[in-house]
This record gives structure tokens, sequence and C-alpha cells, in this order.
């Protein structure tokens, strides 16, 4: 094992997105095998599955046929990176060898019991994983402060189209919106709200629902669309076409007040996850490009463009390149395909200032996904990085603090968190300027 290698295997990391219930809930679903299958759930039913193999209700089914239908669509999907990571999983985890009806359901029992282990998320989140700490949406702030920070979604507060959305946000607020003027106050108390409760970052994942282009709609156009809203009150509900004004003005107020508390807003680019899309999968309404306006306003706002933007890494490349107030998070990217994460990364090297890159979330349900993928983002970046040096373009100790900063200060930096950074190579600098 060579020095890059080996820093980055020793390294903890700070998982900047990850989508990890907390333990007392993971005990409470008595998860089995069943429930680590997340993102090759995807591979499975583009494979041919029936989705309803995954509903939750669907109780009648024996965790025997459960396995013999997971089996018939494993063996065409089990190529795929998603297919890798649940192998590395509970492999590595559990010991699994027997990859038969029997093995499954014997492997789902040892998961099962783990999921009872109050010392779980320790075992494999800080001590197998070397993650440090890890930035978990899951609609609450309520998490275990030992192991998370709160991400939240905003999206509830202008995905606003029927009474039943303004009556949800009244709930959470405690407060009843009779005009547009306790509509705004009431987005911003739940900002402000979150961030006292340890928030470290709001979210926008617009783009699975609707373009992420924001136009400047004026109060009165947002007004309006809220007023007829508001007279709807037989359940009809406002056009995506005619909500947008409203849409689009409190995504505006979310960013303001997102920098006025000084954290950063998460953006959802790129590629989409088939079971929480509601647009059909439409990858087009994900491009980063279409955010530039947004950028040129807030300029004072720190925007963290993830998942690399795949398929459209060049364009978000040049975006964050271009931009101060952006930063390129690799979320997601090394699962989705380490080649093309590779290339993304030697071309980020070459490309964006090393503070602007954020080098890994895990972007799971369950921990055991985490695990692998922080596996696989170790062996990534640590080949990219040695190729650099082999053909000259970095120092060991260039590539070294490069993996120190993206894995870790970065985003202790960038979120503010206080957490110790890895000292950087100064002692190295000085004796090579000699």
């Amino acid at each position: 094992m060579n020095a890059i290698s080996e820093h980055i295997q020793n390294l903890r990391i700070i998982d900047g997105h990850e989508h990890l219930i907390p333990q007392k809930d993971r005990k409470a679903m008595d998860a089995g095998f069943f429930d680590l299958l997340h993102y090759v759930s995807s591979d499975l039913i583009t494979a041919g599955m029936d989705p309803a193999f995954f509903n939750k209700n669907n109780n009648h089914i024996s965790v025997e046929e459960k396995a013999k239908i997971f089996l018939h669509y494993w063996k065409e999907t089990k190529n795929t990176t998603y297919a890798q990571m649940l192998r590395w999983a509970v492999e590595d985890l559990y010991g699994m060898e027997d990859w038969s009806v029997e093995g499954i359901c014997a492997l789902n029992e040892r998961i099962k019991e783990a999921s009872s282990d109050p010392n779980l998320y320790q075992k494999v989140l800080k001590e197998r994983s070397g993650i440090d700490l890890a930035f978990t949406l899951i609609f609450t702030t309520k998490v275990d402060f030992q192991f998370f920070r709160p991400v939240m979604w905003m999206d509830h507060t202008y995905k606003l189209r029927s009474l039943k959305d303004i009556e949800s946000l009244e709930k959470e607020s405690g407060r009843n919106i009779y005009e547009f003027d306790d509509l705004l106050q009431t987005v911003d108390l739940i900002i402000e709200k979150y961030v006292a409760e340890g928030m470290v970052a709001t979210k926008i994942g617009a783009a699975y629902w609707r373009t992420l282009h924001v136009e400047k709609p004026t109060k009165e156009d947002a007004a309006k669309a809220f007023n007829k809203m508001k007279t709807y009150y037989l359940g009809e509900s406002l056009s995506q076409h005619e909500a947008k004004p409203l849409q689009d003005f409190i995504i505006h107020r979310v960013i303001r007040r997102s920098a006025e508390c000084d954290i950063p807003i998460q953006i959802h680019t790129g590629h989409q996850e088939p079971s929480v899309s509601s647009n059909g999968n439409l990858v087009t309404n994900s491009k980063v490009t279409d955010l530039i306006p947004l950028l040129l306003e807030y300029k004072s706002a720190k925007f963290v463009l993830l998942h690399g933007g795949y398929p459209y890494s060049n364009e978000f490349m040049s975006v964050v390149k271009n931009f101060p107030n952006t930063f390129a998070d690799l979320t997601w990217c090394y699962i989705l395909t380490p080649t093309a994460t590779k290339q993304m990364i030697a071309q980020m090297i070459e490309m964006i200032p090393q503070s602007k890159i954020i080098g890994f979330g895990g972007d799971y349900s369950q921990v055991e996904g985490t695990y692998a993928h922080a596996k696989l983002a170790r062996k990534v970046l640590s080949e990219v990085l040695a190729e650099k040096v082999a053909c000259g373009d970095m120092g060991e100790s260039d590539a070294i603090d490069f993996a120190s900063k993206v894995l870790r200060n970065n985003l202790i930096d960038l979120y503010k968190l206080d957490l110790e950074p890895v000292s950087l190579r100064e002692d190295i600098y000085a004796k090579q300027s000699e």
C-alpha cells in the first residue's frame, strides 16, 4: 500500500449526504436483508422485477419466496455497481457466502439481529466505515448528534398547489396562514426553527418534480397564485404552470434566508432515483446550468451542487469553476459509475480549486450501504491520486493534502463543524522548497 492509499484508508471521513434513519427506528422496523436493497432495487425493477415486491405492506410473501424472486432478477443485475455495493456490504459485515435461497434466509436473520444491536451504528458507521460524522436528510432534526447532523428538505415550503399543502405548513408551524405575507413569515420561522435545532444546510430537491429553472416573479404574481389556491375548498389544485410563480418566489425566499443564517443550500442536480422521482425521471429537469440565474443573483449564498451533475458533469464542473459561491459535491457519484467518477475527479483536480470539492456522501438509507460506498470512494480516490502522482501532475504530499481536504477539512470549513481538521503537510512543503 502506497503512502497516498494508506493515508486515505486511515482518514476519518465527514460524510456530506445520507438518508440514514435513527438507530431506534432501524430497530423498530426490524430491518432485514430486503431492507438493504435500496439502490439496487432500481436496477432490479429496470431488469423486470415487479415494483410491488418492495411494497412495505406485502407481508403475505414469505422470506423464502422473496429470496426466490430476488435471485431470479439478481442474476440479471449483479454486474452493476449498485449490486456490488450490496455484495460488499453483506459479505464484509455479515460473512455472506451462500447466494442461495437458504443463504439469503440465514443472512436475513443475521441482519435482523444486527438491527437490534444498540451499537450497530457505532460499529458500522464509525469503526468499520471510518466516518466521524454524517449529514442525514430524513425530514426531521431529531437525530443522534453523536453520529449525525440534520439537513432539511425545504420542498414542502414551496411545493404548493392545494390547501392541503398550506395546512401541512400550518400544522408544522402552529400558525394560521391567511394571507401571502403569513406564508412568507411561516417559511422564515420554519428555517429559523431548523437552524436552532442543529440543521447544517437546507436542501432543494425540486428537480425530482419540476425543472430547476427558477424565474424572478413579482410578489404580486406569487400572491395571485396563492390567493387562487386559497379559494380551492373542494380539494382542487393549481396546475404546475399556475403554481410556478408562487413556487419560484418561495425558492428565492429559502435561498435568501439560508444565506442570512449562514448555512449552505444543497441542490439536487443530475441523475434521479426512480423510487422517489415524481416527474417521470425527466433527468433534463436536473441540468445545473438552469441554476445560473440564482448563482448570479445570490453571491453571498453557498450552493452545494450535488451528485456531480451526472450525466451533465462537464457543465457542472464549468459552473463550479467559475462561480465562487458554488461547491462540487460527489455524493452518490461513485456508486452510479466509478469509471465516470474517476474521470470527474481527475478533471476536477485540473479545473476546480480543491477547497470547493466535497469528496463523499453515501446517500444510503441503511448504514451497510454507507459502509460499502465509503470503501469504494476510498478506492477510487486513491487510484486517481496515485495516477496523478505517477504522471507527475501532483506531488505525493499534494495528493495527500487533496484527500484530506475533500474528505474532511472542506466540510468542517463549509458547514462550520466543531471537529478537528487533518493537519496539512507544511513540513513536507518546507523540505521540498529548500
